[in-house]
């Protein structure tokens, strides 16, 4: 077990240390709340990021780009008619796809909008919290809004293997500690800090970095626990800088971009489940 941990985190290391050569592109398609923390976390991280919300345009920016992120924390319908030209794009030019289903099971309209996404386009990616995720896969995963709230008891290793067997797809349900799945193996990720949930759009920005991993075009479940490595390293450092949310939040965007891939490697938490 430790000799396959060593490799996930050394393969880990490979992938961030190329994100920081090839700057990859990430397109954005996500809400205007969490839109500019998503742009600083994607620059601190080594890789750029672009918005092209107008459904014109969002399929000729997805062409050009190394990877795709889809956020519905606001949907709307010139939203999703960009959404789905962008992955309609990416589906064609295999472009990584992630797709964030926020505030899924809060509300039907929300619900109706990612099952169709998921019904018509491939996904490489599904990253939600504990409460989303639980509620796609058919569980009563509590959502209030687009947070998860504390309190529901399914086991989430079930629930993200059974969900990526579905959708073929990576499966992540973020928490105080991350479960990823890719249908057959299932790891979690250790660490970080709970002043991530004072800062806006946190679980948003766990999706940008990892779809600037995926942007590298390694092994997408290896990329994703990448990603949240190096964002749970980075709260950590930054907790430890301050414990008040705001300087935390500034604290944050100056960690992840001093993360390197010997810190990938040398401080990863993860644990493998059998």
């Amino acid at each position: 077990m430790e000799d396959r941990i060593g490799l996930i985190l050394g393969e880990g290391k490979n992938l961030w240390d190329k994100l920081r050569s090839i700057n990859p592109l990430v397109h954005h398609i996500t809400n205007f709340v969490a839109m500019p923390e998503q742009a600083h976390a994607t620059l601190a991280i080594g890789a750029s990021p672009v918005m092209a919300l107008y459904p014109e345009e969002s399929g000729d920016m997805c062409s050009i780009a190394n990877s795709l992120l889809i956020n519905i924390g606001i949907p709307s319908t010139e939203l999703l008619s960009a959404m789905k030209k962008a992955m309609e794009v990416a589906n064609k030019n295999d472009i990584p796809v992630l797709l964030d289903p926020v505030g899924y099971g809060s509300t039907p309209f929300r619900n109706y909008v990612v099952d169709d996404l998921l019904k018509e386009y491939r996904v490489t990616v599904i990253k939600g919290n504990r409460g989303e995720i639980t509620v796609l896969a058919g569980g009563s995963g509590m959502v209030r809004g687009v947070d998860s709230v504390n309190g529901v008891g399914t086991d989430l290793k079930d629930i993200v293997k059974s969900l990526a067997t579905r959708y073929r797809a990576i499966v992540v349900a973020t928490g105080r500690e991350d479960f990823v799945s890719n249908g057959t193996d299932v790891i979690s990720v250790r660490g970080g800090s709970e002043l991530l949930r004072d800062v806006t759009g946190s679980g948003c920005i766990a999706g940008s970095i990892i779809s600037a991993v995926l942007g590298v075009r390694g092994d997408p479940f290896i990329s994703s626990i990448t990603g949240l490595i190096a964002f749970k390293l980075s709260a950590r450092r930054a907790e430890a800088r301050s414990n008040k949310p705001g300087s935390f939040r500034m604290y944050l965007f100056d960690e992840l971009s001093s993360i390197n891939g010997e810190d990938i490697k040398r401080e990863g938490e993860i644990v493998i489940w059998t």
